[in-house]
């Protein structure tokens, strides 16, 4: 391919991707077409809404039992649904959440470093050959709600359709797993949570180090809604604090 056709094709490609990404905004408007894992345990008439990097795998453990490939289990034995059937919605739903900082932390070290090139092309930004956690947030920070990969996708767009209408009865916190979700277990007679993914913790580097001033902010500003409606606001005043400190 000589230049003048490789710059009509680079022109092209960004034409078609720039009309995709309008279309999919202006659907977007009328419809809520986030992506989302609903896990049913119908015997018990109970829902997880599945959130990546927030226990999840631990939680679906609890729920059907521990076995080695989780969501292969769950999927296979058709226990996760994209939507919730009439009679689901009057299941008791539930999910857990994460500070925002942390949760992209660890899906930066399972995804990136230990996972190399994990995730694909999002039309136009290209999510192969990440070197570094800055690299990471600057890429990230400029894919959609709506193209976003649920590992690095926003929580609040997770758990909130559209119109801002909660899907769930309750949302528990990571941070305080164990006592949020013993009384959904109790409940509900699952099996105790195990702790699986131990991916950041292994690593030994404090998840405040990863981020700079900068893309501290970066991550407030795209994950606002996230900060604010789960409680974790102070959480970029505290990173802010640890940071200048650094200097």
């Amino acid at each position: 391919m000589n230049y003048k056709n490789w710059l009509l094709y680079r022109l092209l490609r960004t034409i078609y991707h720039w009309i995709l990404r309008t279309w999919k905004s202006f659907i977007s408007m009328f419809t809520d077409k986030f992506s989302r894992e609903f896990i049913c345990k119908q015997d018990v008439r109970l829902v997880y809404l599945n959130n990546p990097k927030v226990a999840c795998s631990s939680i679906k453990v609890s729920m059907f039992g521990d076995f080695e490939y989780i969501h292969r289990y769950v999927q296979n034995n058709n226990y996760e649904t994209k939507s919730l059937s009439p009679e689901m919605r009057s299941y008791y739903k539930f999910t857990f959440v994460r500070n925002p900082y942390v949760r992209l932390v660890s899906c930066y070290e399972d995804k990136i470093v230990k996972n190399k090139d994990h995730f694909p092309q999002y039309y136009h930004i290209d999510m192969q050959g990440i070197t570094n956690f800055d690299d990471f947030i600057k890429r990230i920070i400029k894919i959609s709600y709506y193209e976003a990969d649920p590992h690095f996708a926003s929580q609040y767009r997770l758990t909130h359709n559209k119109w801002g209408k909660c899907l769930v009865d309750y949302v528990g916190k990571f941070e305080n797993l164990k006592n949020d979700y013993e009384p959904i277990r109790i409940r509900f007679g699952l099996n105790p949570l195990p702790h699986r993914n131990k991916v950041a913790s292994l690593l030994g580097k404090n998840w405040m180090d990863y981020y700079t001033l900068e893309t501290a902010e970066l991550v407030y500003k795209k994950y606002k809604k996230d900060f604010t409606a789960f409680g974790y606001k102070d959480e970029c005043r505290k990173l802010k604090e640890y940071l200048k400190q650094k200097v």
